[in-house]
This record gives structure tokens, sequence and C-alpha cells, in this order.
């Protein structure tokens, strides 16, 4: 490794600092790959072994349940590494996770006939918003406009806050009024929860009495990750833990602060030693990730456009004093048309991985998906590349995708309301309007919607059609329920497709062959079932590998070709977190990026510049800048103006001339992989 030892030796004492500082609030202000997780995985092992913290007394948090499993894993390995037998005992999850089991352990979930569900985009957009849609009298946008409104609330207590974006037609309070009609009784009937109002009901619970969550958590260490990413109820949930007594520990970056459509705000990491000037505060400025061009070339961008309050950092790769140093590559390219752009973009991944450098080393970020995506996949598929594009599981979200996956949670879990109003409403003859009249009498006859299918109908409430379709739906859970989740495809493929042609056509039955197609036979529906509900792949190969470790097979797809050996296309909000030795970021044009909305909004401007930030600090040894100064807008080909933020990373863009990346800067580029 190029960076020398006594560099590694020097920020780990600067690490070791701020891991253990004994305040009781403490602020952790870090720049990318400055060494914020070895900070927390420190932290965690030292209140363990020098302070004799009990580890059932800490809890971890980050924004994403991705984030906190990734959190979880690194503090485990530590605990393991360094012989804390009992570190499994430390909680590591979400805030939105933490709130709710304050929630359910204080009763306060048990307003619902079950323990709630926490309904997905699918689920929201499907069952609430169409629901509440016919309720309101409205389209389903207007149902959802309406619901995000509640949801902004929910997240900063004002009504119609800066960051929700502004409707066309204002949201009245009659809106308001019949949206808390539908919801009461709609989350009741289905037993859920919406996603945004758990730690707001906490917060609201715990400040007006109700709960002592230090005594019903038993925490003395409270340790957040990212916390740029938390919105004002967020703070007002740490706020509550703090004054009474919590020990809190909070690490984050406010240049990394990119998701004011889920009202986080930069502020709370920027005022929190002026909201607590009791907090000490630590900075890490030395980078390990980036390159000294890749990173001098992303602060360029941030001082060209500061937000106001900014905090102050000295960020520094650490590639600059490194033995041999390592510059690393940064291009800047300019085409006349789009469709160069991808061939270029293409023929420059093929040619690396022709040089020996694997896919999945490659990441090709987009600041606006809806204008660039499906060039640059259609580029990527006509060479035959792998890649993978983080686009959202076709079968799962189909109506047979969601019946299956129902029917596989209700067999994981009887009680589970939202997978019965699923089952009820997917199959093929079965319209929006028969699945709300069957709950607005489940409501006006003061009956439990699960009941339905287990339970002896009451007389003259429901009519023959919907009588018809509930009989359906029980048939359809006994069939499945005489099944178990240990059973394998290969055992209940068939019977599968019997079920899916009983309430789809062959169309849908194909489509579930399919889906199974490159799957194991093996694979029992318990993991169908883990499968089918995530939409990250690094999870579905996960889940494949145990699968194939289990019954002692090659996985057929790492032979040869790693399942998750792929270019990674993905938005910049999604590369939070993640980084690759070379980063690809083309479209980079006024209105495209930044987009056309933040154009006029100052600070949604800011906002883009931190998104640019981050995305070319995902790049190790090398980004590729790239944009067109044509493209099609709305059906019209139109002259396009280079991105004030390309212009701002000093970097000189000029027209290649070849059509991909040239031997010699190919060259360059395994030389800085090579010296990392």
């Amino acid at each position: 490794m190029a960076i020398k030892e006594n560099q590694i030796q020097q920020v780990q004492i600067t690490q070791d600092k701020a891991a253990q500082d004994l305040n009781r609030a403490v602020r952790i202000v870090a720049g990318p790959g400055s060494g914020k997780s070895f900070v927390i995985e420190g932290r965690v092992a030292w209140l363990i072994q020098n302070q004799n913290i009990s580890p059932g007394n800490i809890i971890a948090v980050s924004f994403t349940r991705a984030a906190a499993n990734d959190l979880k894993d690194r503090i485990y390995k530590k605990g393991a590494s360094v012989g804390i037998n009992n570190i499994q005992q430390v909680r590591v999850s979400t805030l939105h996770s933490l709130a709710l089991l304050i929630l359910r352990r204080t009763g306060n979930l048990a307003q619902y006939p079950t323990d709630p569900a926490i309904l997905d985009d699918w689920e929201l957009s499907t069952i609430f918003d169409d629901e509440y849609s016919r309720t309101l009298g409205s389209t389903p946008t207007r149902a959802s406009e309406i619901r995000r409104d509640h949801e902004a609330f929910w997240s900063t207590g004002i009504w119609n806050p800066a960051n929700l974006p502004t409707f066309k037609v204002p949201i009245s309070q009659q809106e308001r009024n019949s949206f808390n009609g539908h919801y009461s009784t709609r989350t009741q009937a289905y037993a859920c929860v919406l996603p945004g109002e758990v730690i707001r009901t906490c917060v609201d619970a715990i400040n007006a009495g109700h709960i002592d969550p230090v005594a019903e958590l038993g925490v003395e260490h409270l340790i957040i990750d990212e916390v740029q990413d938390l919105n004002p109820c967020d703070f007002q949930f740490i706020d509550c833990l703090i004054q009474r007594g919590v020990n809190v520990f909070i690490s984050g970056d406010d240049d990394q602060s990119i998701y004011s459509f889920r009202y986080a705000f930069p502020q709370g990491i920027q005022n929190f030693t002026t909201t607590y000037p009791f907090a000490t505060d630590h900075v890490l400025n030395e980078c390990f990730r980036c390159t000294v061009n890749v990173l001098n070339s992303a602060v360029n961008v941030l001082n060209t456009f500061p937000d106001p309050n900014r905090i102050h950092k000295n960020l520094n790769s650490a590639y600059t004093n490194s033995d041999p140093i390592n510059m690393g590559v940064v291009i800047g390219n300019r085409f006349n048309q789009p469709n160069q752009e991808v061939e270029y973009l293409a023929n420059s991944c093929q040619a690396l991985i022709n040089n020996g450098i694997s896919p999945k080393d490659i990441m090709i970020l987009v600041g606006n998906k809806r204008a660039l995506l499906s060039s640059i996949t259609t580029a990527l598929q006509a060479l035959n590349l792998p890649f993978d594009a983080n686009q959202r599981d076709v079968f799962k979200d189909s109506n047979e995708g969601r019946f299956l996956l129902g029917l596989l949670r209700i067999m994981s879990d009887t009680n589970d309301y939202v997978a019965h109003r699923v089952v009820l409403g997917t199959p093929r003859g079965i319209g929006l309007g028969t699945a709300i009249s069957i709950t607005d009498k489940v409501i006006a006859n003061n009956l439990n919607f699960r009941n339905l299918f287990y339970n002896p109908l009451p007389n003259q409430v429901f009519n023959t059609r919907e009588l018809a379709i509930i009989n359906k739906v029980i048939i359809n859970i006994n069939t499945a329920n005489s099944w178990s989740l240990n059973d394998t495809i290969n055992v209940r493929a068939a019977d599968i497709d019997q079920l899916i042609l009983n309430n789809f056509t062959q169309k849908e039955v194909n489509e579930w062959r399919n889906q199974i197609a490159g799957l194991p036979l093996d694979m029992t529906l318990r993991e169908l079932k883990e499968y089918l509900q995530t939409d990250s792949e690094l999870t579905k190969s996960t889940i494949l590998d145990s699968i194939y470790k289990r019954i002692q097979q090659v996985n057929p797809l790492q032979v040869g070709v790693n399942s998750l050996d792929k270019i990674r296309v993905i938005s910049f909000h999604s590369s939070k977190g993640l980084s690759s030795k070379i980063v690809f970021i083309p479209g980079l044009e006024e209105g495209i990026f930044p987009t056309q909305r933040s154009q006029q909004a100052p600070g949604l401007l800011l906002e883009n510049a931190r998104m640019f930030y981050v995305a070319i600090t995902r790049a190790k040894a090398t980004c590729v800048l790239s944009y067109s100064s044509r493209r099609t807008i709305q059906g019209q080909f139109t002259n396009m103006h280079v991105s004030r933020f390309a212009q701002a990373t000093g970097i000189v863009f000029s027209t290649p001339t070849l059509n991909q990346l040239t031997g010699v800067k190919i060259g360059d580029i395994q030389t800085a992989i090579k010296d990392l």
C-alpha cells in the first residue's frame, strides 16, 4: 500500500482521541473516507473494555436499514477481534426502529389489533393512496400529495415546511381533516403505520410525559452515525435522550447532507455545539479514500458553492504524502451529442474490463435518472457488459408477485394484516372498489379485517360478489398454509404454478417461472420470501450464496464470473456510503444537473453542489466527468450549457479523439489503482 505506516499511526491518534472522549455530548465531523466507521467501532470497544459499560447499555443507530446493518457488522467484527464475547448485546438499528421499539414496549402500539406493519412504497401507493383517492373523490396523485403533506408535518413539526414541494393546488384544511378520518380507520383496519409517523408519535408521547425513553431502552450511550441525514423530529428525539442524561456521540458531515426531500437538514450537525454548549468537537480531515486530484476537484465544488454555515474543514488526501504520491486521474469530456457520450462511456467500460479491471470496480453515477438511465443501460446491454442498475424487481411489484409474497408473509405471520389485504386485492378481476367496499363494511359493522378469513362471516353484511372474493382468499390462504416455509421451490413450484393460474392467467405463471429460472431449486419458501422482499442485489446474492453453501454446491453464477462482479449504475443519492476505484459521471448540463427545479431555489443549488461532491468522492483512483452540448428535452433537440458544478471542479473539459478511453489513459488509471 502506498500510504505509509507513520501516516496511519498519526491518524489513529486523532481517531482514538475522538473515540475516547468522555464528554456526555460529542460531535465528530468526518469527511469522506476519513475513518468515521473506525472511530465508532473503536468507541464501542473502548466503552466496554476500558469504561466497563455493559454492551446492552450501548445503542448505535444509522440512517437507513442498509447502513445500520453495515454498522452492525463492523461493530460486531471489531468486538470479536478484541475479545468481547458479548459484543452482540450492543443494539444497532435505525432511529426509526428504536422509536418503534419504545412504542411497542410501552404499550403505545396496543391500539392496533396486532403489532403494526410499516407500509412500504408499493403498499403506500397501491393500497393507502389508491383507497384514499376513492374516499377523497379525487386522483391518486392528489391523495399522495395530501399524505406527503402529513409526512412533512410529522418530520418537521410544522405544516407546509420549506422543503415540501409546492403543489399546484395547496392542501386545504378540509383535505387534512379528510386524511385524518381515512388514516385513522384504515391503519386500524389493516394494523399498519406510515413510515413518517413513528418517531413523531414517540416524541409526542415522551413530551406528554407518557414515556420515559431511557428507562425503556436501558441506554447509557447512544452513538448516531450519518447524523446529517436526520430531520428535525429525529433531533427532537435525540434531545429527549440528552435532556435525560444519555451520553450522545454523533458523527457525520454537513457537506454530505443531501436528503432535503426527506426533510434532513445540515443545520442539525452544524448547530450541535451551539445547541449543547457543553459538547466537544472533533474533525477528521485525512481522507484515505480519494487520490489527490479526485479529492481536490470535489473540494473545489464546495469552495465555489459553500453553505453559509458550513463547518470548517481542511480535508486532505492521504495520498498527498504517500509513497509514491498518487495524484489519481480526473478526466473532463465534452461531446456534441448524447449518443456519443454513452457510446464513449460503454466502450470505455469494456476497454477497462478487457485490460483486467473488474466490473465491480466501475461505478456510473447519474444525477438525473429520468434523463440518463435508459440510454446508459441500453449502451451497456449492447456490449453485453454486466451491470446492476439498482432497479426495482418487476416481478415483486407486479400483482402476481405481491400476491405470492403476501401468501408467504401470511405463512410466516398469520397476524400480518397488510399481507391479507394484498392477497385480497391483487388477483385478476378484483377491482379496487370491491376491496374498499369489503373494508368499509368491516369498519361499519365493527368487524376485524383479518378475522374475515378465519372466522364464520356474519349474515347480511357482504353481498354475493364480496362473499365469493372473501371465500377465494380463504381458499388461497388454506392452500398456502398446507405447505411449509421449509419446503423447497423444487417441491412447491408446480403448486405455485397452479395457485397463480387459479388467480391470474398463464402469462403470470410464465412470469413466475421466469423469476425462478435462475434460482436454486433447493431454495426454501422462507428464503424465497426474503429474496422477493429485498431490492438489494447484494442481499439477494448473499441469500443465494448461503443456499449454495448449505447444499454444498458451487454457485453457478460465480463460476468464472462473480455474481457481484457488475458495473454499478446508480443515482447520486444511492451512491452515498459506497465507493469505487473508477467513477463515471455523465450528463453535467444545466437543467440535467443541477435540475430545473434546483435552478429556482438557491438552497437546492447548494444541496446539488453537495450531491456532486458526494458523487465525486465515491471515486478512489479515477473520476471521468462529461457533458453533451445538445440533448433531446421533452422531444425537442436542445442546445445545452455545461453545468456550473462541472466548471467549479477546475477540470479542463475537451472533446475526446477516440470513442473510448485511450490506451495511455487506461495505463494511467491502472497505475493509480495499483498505488492505492
